[in-house]
């Protein structure tokens, strides 16, 4: 469980250092959407990230 919680930090903050803000965004969304269960939130989270990664 530790493991799975470093991993999930070190990515927030590549996402955060390498596509700033808007990278955040996304990633926010997509873990609210993913606790809250909600397909909406982490389908634009993940197409927000998406876009980021093709730029």
């Amino acid at each position: 469980m530790l493991a799975l919680s470093l991993c999930a930090y070190a990515f927030e903050q590549l996402v955060q250092w390498k596509y700033g803000a808007a990278g955040m965004l996304a990633v926010g969304l997509v873990s609210w959407g993913h606790k809250a269960r909600n397909t909406t939130c982490t389908v634009i989270g993940l197409t927000a990230l998406a876009v980021l990664l093709a730029q």
